[in-house]
């Protein structure tokens, strides 16, 4: 049985304010997609990120050396995937990971629960964590509060997130579009997707304030 990854680092991280792809961005001294691949060679053996169409020799310098596929990422998170997907050579019942490179530090051993989990039995798998701050609904349209709502009740989902081949190879077939992650897309059709333990370190650089995190957990992670 396979494990393979699709790597997505397709987008421009308009919201972390570089002029960079966000996967580009240096955190102690070598890009997150670097980070994020060389983790994920841990656990899959083929490799294939989803790079801007415009920097796909800036990521081929980058991650050189690393036993990786590049491919020109879509328009959207998932054309990206779609044809991170077609890269790969995979048998229905081989595993497959979707991860983003903004997580580029998820622990290896969470990857691995992910891809243990789907081997187990389940159609798809993906890490979650609890959420710590207080939640409330939507402000009304005056302004007022929210209810508050429990926060026992949630978890912030995280990647990578694992799934039987045929099973994410379907999800993208005859899923909608919009949708925020392939789980959501695989849940829509009825397939199983079963939780694990995530880590705090699969946080999702975002804004340029997550990049002092990020040096944080790259000093720590060597």
């Amino acid at each position: 049985m396979t494990v393979a990854a699709v790597v997505t680092a397709a987008g421009y991280g308009t919201r972390l304010g570089s002029t960079l792809p966000k996967a580009l961005v240096p955190v102690a001294g070598e890009a997150l997609v670097v980070h994020a691949v060389r983790a994920m060679l841990r656990v899959a053996s083929t490799v294939v990120v989803t790079a801007p169409p415009t920097h796909l020799d800036a990521f081929r310098e980058a991650l050189e050396g690393l036993d990786v596929s590049i491919v020109a990422g879509g328009e959207t998170r998932q054309d990206s995937v779609r044809a991170g997907l077609a890269a790969l050579s995979l048998a229905p019942s081989d595993i497959v990971m979707v991860h983003d490179a903004a997580r580029a530090f998820q622990p290896p051993a969470t990857m691995s629960a992910v891809a243990a989990a789907v081997e187990a039995g389940a159609d798809g798998a993906i890490p979650v964590v609890p959420v710590v701050d207080t939640l409330v609904s939507a402000p009304g349209p005056d302004g007022a509060l929210g209810e508050p709502v429990d926060r026992g009740d949630f978890r912030i989902v995280q990647t990578p997130q694992a799934f039987r081949a045929d099973v994410l190879a379907d999800a993208h077939a005859r899923g909608g579009a919009g949708a925020t992650d392939d789980a959501s897309l695989a849940r829509a059709l009825g397939y199983r997707v079963v939780a694990v333990e995530g880590h705090e370190w699969g946080f999702k650089v975002t804004h340029a304030g997550d990049l002092a995190l990020a040096e944080h957990v790259a000093v720590e992670w060597t």
